[in-house]
């Protein structure tokens, strides 16, 4: 009777592990891992990119365009694709909980296809293992479960890279793969990275790899490279096409292109290129040679033609793409997350070929440095390392929830607010530019203008969203400091402390500069008096310029507040001895 075969057994078989504790303890970090991801999308504070990209998105479900009616220097599938949803869900203050978990299976996606590329290299025990190394990594995994474009762009391009590594590579998958890159430009324009890197990684692999109908295959190969550029082309041209028919091409192109390029301009002291051209020559050249050293290493290691292109490709990839983010890109706005995985399934297979080929000449391992026990006790120090920069205990969320559900008790969809990137998410912002670092450096040098109270006055904006309020320059500080009191944390309205005339205590002369309805309070009463000469019996719209109230009382301590505070039950914060918050 043949003997039975456990089902871990079976499975470490599949996965080519050395055993069942192997599998054990890759299916064990497996599961912490989801726990972790889970506890981020619940707890990790939400970051600023989130609450921006989401205020596009709530843009385009209440009419506006983006680019003519709302500043963003994206592209705009992102918010496209997750308009229906948020148009679906409402505006609720845990909408960035929600937005999370709907995107998700994007996450996996990225696994999957992290898998995927180095089953393909190298073997799916390694393909196992750099899920978990990818997952574990910080840097990596503490934006992952993030709503921002990132992690759109990510999954997009791997499998980009997937359709070129899985099978051999025809005119029809050359499409496929293209028009995948087309969907990467349609979500970021950082994508000519993964053009760039593509358009010398592939010829080189092909040159590297040499064949006797070589002449042959590089004319087939000119074909598919010919078709991949088509396809590429094919989404980003439709979304150029649709704005200019809407009559918005000037502003997509600005929002798109030209702001973009003020980051060269911004931080061209800090690009190589522009500091140094010769030593970014000299590092490209000598990265380039480098490059070819070790892929043709890679090469003769390989006893498989195919095998041998497919891991030269992706080595290739990753050179290229983290030299021209170093050589060419702004700081500012460089990401690795397409580089991550790649990165992971080369560095875990490595391992596993480097064991392989020193077991062959002889040497004897300690247990602790063979791959079933190495590989799991990197990916524990990642994890311990990941837990002790960034402790699980506190909840981060509560901050922008709570400011959510201020902004949506007191305010009306229509009413404009002041904050910095689109933070309070569900109303129009006063003032177009987001507040970012090419944003703020470009004011500092003049580049830029800002408008920002001259903005506040013209819309009668009454609410100002302080929470990233570092950002706002020193002007503007003071003028929302001066004419906007606390109602709540990270939130202010219209308003000001009023004093008594020195010559009079029972007259108070004050200045409006936003143009609402307010009322007059004393602590929490409401007070009697004559109001521009005429009796106060309530909220009155102000105009700018110059008020006058004499109180009954004579009481120094009176409040001027936007009415709309006072009607749905938001106090001012501001005391006597602190008039402005």
């Amino acid at each position: 009777m043949p003997k039975r075969i456990s089902l871990a057994q079976r499975a470490a078989d599949y996965f080519e592990m050395s055993g069942p504790a192997e599998l054990v303890m890759a299916a064990l970090l497996g599961g912490l891992l989801l726990a972790l991801n889970a506890i981020n999308i619940l707890h990790r504070r939400f970051d600023s990119d989130e609450m921006g990209h989401l205020h596009i998105v709530w843009s385009w479900t209440h009419g506006f365009v983006q680019y003519r009616d709302v500043f963003d220097n994206h592209m705009p599938l992102f918010h496209l694709l997750f308009a229906p949803v948020l148009a679906l869900i409402g505006d609720r203050a845990t909408i960035l909980y929600w937005m999370r978990l709907i995107l998700l299976p994007m996450y996996f996606v990225t696994a999957w296809c992290t898998y995927a590329i180095a089953t393909r290299l190298f073997s799916r025990r390694a393909g196992a293992w750099s899920v978990l190394a990818l997952g574990f990594y910080a840097s990596y995994h503490l934006v992952a479960f993030e709503f921002r474009t990132d992690n759109l762009w990510t999954p997009l391009w791997l499998l980009c890279v997937t359709s070129l590594l899985t099978r051999a590579i025809t005119v029809r998958r050359s499409l496929v793969a293209g028009v995948l890159l087309g969907f990467c430009f349609a979500v970021s324009m950082k994508s000519t990275i993964f053009l760039l890197s593509l358009a010398i990684s592939f010829p080189l692999a092909i040159a590297l790899v040499r064949t006797r109908n070589a002449g042959q295959e590089r004319i087939y190969f000119a074909r598919c490279a010919a078709t991949f550029l088509a396809g590429s082309i094919l989404v980003p041209g439709t979304i150029a096409v649709f704005f200019a028919v809407k009559g918005v091409w000037r502003d997509f192109r600005y929002g798109v292109l030209d702001f973009n390029f003020l980051a060269d301009q911004i931080y061209k002291n800090q690009l190589l290129y522009n500091r140094h051209p010769v030593l970014a020559l000299v590092v490209l050249v000598s990265t380039l040679a480098a490059a070819i050293y070790i892929g043709q290493r890679i090469v003769s290691a390989c006893g498989d033609r195919d095998v041998a292109f497919r891991r030269t490709f992706v080595f290739f990839i990753c050179v290229f793409y983290i030299a021209f983010f170093k050589i060419l890109w702004p700081p500012i706005s460089r990401s690795y997350s397409g580089f991550y995985p790649l990165a992971s399934a080369l560095l875990v297979g490595g391992i596993f070929a480097a064991s392989r080929r020193l077991d062959a000449y002889g040497w004897k391992f300690k247990p602790i440095l063979r791959p079933a026990t190495l590989l799991p006790c990197i990916v524990l120090a990642e994890m311990v390392f990941l837990l002790s920069l960034h402790p699980i205990r506190k909840n981060g969320t509560q901050e922008e929830t709570r400011l959510l559900r201020n902004v949506l008790a007191l305010t009306e969809p229509t009413d404009y607010v002041f904050d910095c990137k689109g933070e309070t998410v569900f109303r129009p912002r006063c003032f177009r530019p987001i507040l970012e670092a090419i944003t703020i450096r470009a004011i500092r040098r003049g580049i830029m203008v800002d408008d920002a109270p001259e903005r506040c006055i013209g819309t009668h904006t009454c609410v100002v969203a302080t929470m990233l309020g570092k950002r706002f320059s020193s002007s503007t500080r003071q003028f929302v400091l001066h004419n906007y009191l606390p109602v709540a944390k990270d939130l202010r309205v219209a308003g000001m402390v009023l004093h008594a005339s020195p010559q009079d205590p029972h007259r108070l002369n004050f200045q409006v500069v936003v143009p609402a309805d307010y009322e007059i309070m004393e602590a929490d009463r409401t007070v009697s008096g004559t109001l521009d000469g005429s009796p106060y019996q309530g909220a009155r719209f102000l105009s700018a310029g110059p008020h006058s109230f004499e109180s009954e009382s004579g009481s120094d301590d009176l409040i001027l507040l936007w009415a709309k505070a006072i009607d749905r039950h938001f106090p001012c914060l501001a005391t006597r001895s602190s008039p402005h918050g």
